[in-house]
């Protein structure tokens, strides 16, 4: 149930999206009735749009997601190296028939990284398709040819299909877990933390290896200016929204 609820909320629950449905509400009812009741409403909804486009809170949060993990721990003697699944672009491999990744695509260059350093160390890939529709090509399909291209063992592989979203690929990996071995995990510097608090929920205990750093630390104004993007805001902002709602549903949820 709770799949099936958090992505046909999705569109909503992406804090642009219902801002814009918002404002696109207000001025309709503005037009027609409810002109003094949604009066002061509509100041606020358009404020907060405003503000979030115009100042770096997303950057900021996902700062504050971010920064426990800036720092690697030292790792030794690794037993396994746990993949999250989505760095992987489904539909542009499947219409090019080549390999193409997202922004998250560190994820599957640090396990090949830390698998050469740490040679007895095998890859846990966990993955599946998180749409409602299924794909013809799921992230098991992209990340195979990703290892095949750079020519990495397949043998030191564990592909684990099938699986949803963080909390049913860490789930699934608790069924192969040794309570003896050590377990890195790999997955977006910003994605880490929820991860952390679901895994802690299953009493599987890993080691951070984050990947994918999307906060800025800006050293000048001047600097600030030249990144200033209103719909780079925007969306670091909707990451960070969702990433708090995933932590908050993991601590009422599970």
């Amino acid at each position: 149930m709770y799949f099936y609820l958090s992505k046909l909320l999705a569109p909503i629950l992406n804090l642009t999206n219902l801002l814009i449905t918002l404002i696109i509400l207000i001025i309709i009812f503005r037009s027609f009735f409810l002109k003094k009741r949604i009066k002061y409403f509509s100041y606020l909804i358009i404020f907060i749009f405003l503000f979030i486009s115009i100042f770096p809170i997303g950057n900021l949060g996902l700062r504050y997601l971010e920064k426990d993990y800036v720092n690697q721990q030292k790792i030794s003697d690794i037993d396994n190296i746990i993949v999250l699944a989505g760095s992987e672009n489904l539909q542009s491999t499947k219409i090019t028939k080549k390999l193409n990744l997202n922004s998250g695509s560190e994820r599957l260059i640090a396990s090949v990284k830390l698998a050469n350093k740490f040679k007895n160390s095998k890859i846990y890939f966990i993955g599946g398709d998180g749409y409602l529709v299924k794909n013809s090509l799921n992230e098991i399909n992209v990340a195979t040819k990703f290892y095949e291209d750079v020519s990495f063992d397949l043998n030191r592989i564990h592909f684990v299909n099938k699986t949803r979203n963080t909390h049913e690929n860490l789930k699934e990996f608790k069924k192969f877990a040794d309570n003896n071995e050590k377990n890195v995990l790999i997955t977006s510097a910003f994605h880490m933390k929820r991860s952390l608090y679901i895994a802690n929920s299953l009493d599987i205990t890993l080691i951070p290896y984050a990947v994918d750093y999307r906060s800025n630390n800006f050293s000048s104004i001047v600097n600030f200016y030249q990144k200033f993007s209103v719909s780079g805001n925007l969306s670091s902002f909707d990451i960070f929204f969702r990433e708090i709602l995933g932590i908050l549903a993991i601590k009422l949820f599970y």
